[in-house]
C-alpha cells in the first residue's frame, strides 16, 4: 500500500472497527470487521426492517443481525450497516486503531412529536 498522501480526487480506505462498549457481544470491541459482498441470481429483492426479528408472511428470513454506523456526533453517520448476529472479526486485529469506526445503533424518541410510537 502507498504511504504517500492522497492527491486531488482519491482517499484512502480504512479498515473498520467495532466500537461495542456494552455486554451484547463480547470479545470484539476494537475488533477490525472483515468484508464479504456476495450475490445470487436465486433472489431478486431484499427487505431489511429495523426492530424486528422475523419476516413478514411469505418472505424467508435470509439474515439476522444488527445494525450498526458512525457514532451519532459524527457528521456522517447516514448509513446503516447490517452486521451479522454472530459476527466475525480479523484474526488479531484487536489494537484500537479508530481509523473508521461503527456503534450498534439503539432508538430514541427525543425528537419525536410522536412519543406513543416510541
Amino acid at each position: 500500500m502507498s504511504t504517500h498522501e492522497p492527491s486531488a480526487g482519491h482517499s484512502f480506505i480504512y479498515s473498520t472497527e467495532y466500537e461495542i462498549g456494552n455486554n451484547i457481544i463480547s470479545g470484539k470491541h476494537d475488533h477490525n470487521a472483515p468484508c464479504a459482498v456476495c450475490y445470487t441470481s436465486t433472489r431478486s429483492v431484499k427487505l431489511m426492517i429495523p426492530a424486528r426479528t422475523s419476516c413478514i408472511s411469505s418472505w424467508t428470513i435470509e439474515y439476522k443481525g444488527y445494525l450498526m454506523t458512525n457514532q451519532y456526533v459524527h457528521k456522517n453517520n447516514k448509513v446503516y450497516e447490517r452486521v451479522d448476529e454472530n459476527l466475525e472479526s480479523v484474526d488479531g486485529s484487536g489494537a484500537s486503531t479508530n481509523g473508521a469506526v461503527i456503534y450498534f445503533i439503539c432508538t430514541t424518541c427525543k425528537w419525536s412529536t410522536l412519543s406513543t410510537l416510541c
